[in-house]
Order: C-alpha cells, then sequence, then structure tokens
C-alpha cells in the first residue's frame, strides 16, 4: 500500500480493516517516539498516539480524498501534544492555587504551623544540598557536622590523611555556600 496513495486514503475513508492496519504498523512507533520528545513521558505519549488514531478512525469519513496520511497523523499527534502541555499547566496552576489557598486558610492562621512548615522546607533544603555533594565529600562532612567527629578522628576512620579531610570540607562548605546562598538571606529577613 502506497501511503499518499488515493487507495490508502480511500480505504481509510471506507472503514477497511487493512488500510486502519497498515497506518498503525507504519506509524505508531514513530509517532510514539515524536511524542514521547515533545512530552517527556512515554506514558502520556503513549495515550496521545492512541488517541489520534481512535480520531483518526472516528473522523474517516470526515477525511479528503487528496489527504496525506503521513503529514495529517504528525500534525495531529503534535496538535495533541500541545493540548495535553497546556491541560498539564492548566493542572499544575489549580494544584498550586489549592496549596495556596490551604496555606492562607490553615497555616497562616497558626503561627506555630507556619514555623513548623518553614523548618521543614529550611530542613529538606539543607538535606537536598548535602545530597548533592559527591560521596567522599558528603560522607566525610556527615561526620563531621552530624555525627560530632573531629577532623582527626574522620582522618583515621576513613584511613585518610587530615590534608583530605580539610580540603573535602572546604569543598562542601563552598558548595553548600553557593547551592544555599538563598537561604542566608531568608535567614537573615526571618531573624530581621
Amino acid at each position: 500500500m502506497d501511503d499518499n496513495g488515493k487507495h490508502l486514503t480511500a480505504g481509510l475513508r471506507r472503514g477497511k480493516e487493512e488500510a486502519f492496519a497498515y497506518v498503525f504498523r507504519m506509524y505508531y512507533s514513530p509517532l510514539l517516539n515524536y511524542a514521547g520528545r515533545i512530552l517527556k513521558d512515554v506514558e502520556a505519549a503513549n495515550d496521545v498516539v492512541q488517541e489520534c488514531f481512535c480520531r483518526l478512525y472516528e473522523r474517516r469519513r470526515e477525511l479528503r480524498k487528496e489527504l496525506q496520511v503521513r503529514p495529517y497523523l504528525y500534525k495531529s499527534v503534535y496538535n495533541a501534544c500541545m493540548d495535553a502541555i497546556k491541560h498539564q499547566k492548566v493542572e499544575s496552576n489549580y494544584i498550586n492555587q489549592e496549596l495556596l489557598d490551604f496555606y492562607f486558610s490553615k497555616v497562616v492562621e497558626t503561627p506555630e504551623a507556619e514555623q513548623a512548615l518553614l523548618d521543614e522546607d529550611l530542613k529538606g533544603a539543607i538535606q537536598d544540598a548535602i545530597n548533592k555533594l559527591p560521596e567522599r565529600c558528603r560522607e566525610i562532612f556527615v561526620l563531621s557536622k552530624v555525627d560530632g567527629l573531629s577532623n582527626k578522628q574522620i582522618a583515621e576512620q576513613l584511613n585518610i590523611s587530615m590534608k583530605t579531610v580539610e580540603a573535602q570540607m572546604t569543598t562542601a562548605f563552598v558548595r553548600l555556600r553557593k547551592e544555599l546562598g538563598w537561604l542566608l538571606c531568608f535567614i537573615f529577613i526571618q531573624n530581621f
């Protein structure tokens, strides 16, 4: 079958099973790949492509005789992806608004709850920054600042030199300062 030919379009318009099977075999995988690159979500891409094939079947009688199947399908998938992205943004805005409504109606009414929420956010930000440190650097930083070991104890425990411990601690502080610079401003404003 020729996908640009009148026979394929005519077969689709008449609802011929072999025409739809041919189109599905030819274009499903490339369209899934295309939608996946746009949406960056395989499951959403699969939903979009399946929906486009369903719409092709449902609207088969409306297809123009001169229709070229490949461009039609790619345009349909592209439009469906754009709709999905818009829907995600609307959904995200709705969820954010719900969270803001909850925050202002419940949390702000009780200063203790607000402080607990801020403390939790700060702890999470600090933990995320520590988790981004290189493995050895993170290990040394945790031994020092969480477990309270001295540089000498860390060097002995890890069988490394004290110079290495000091260098790794300096690296940790530089990276954490860079990662958490905004936090210093926040703490200053909060205590002001």
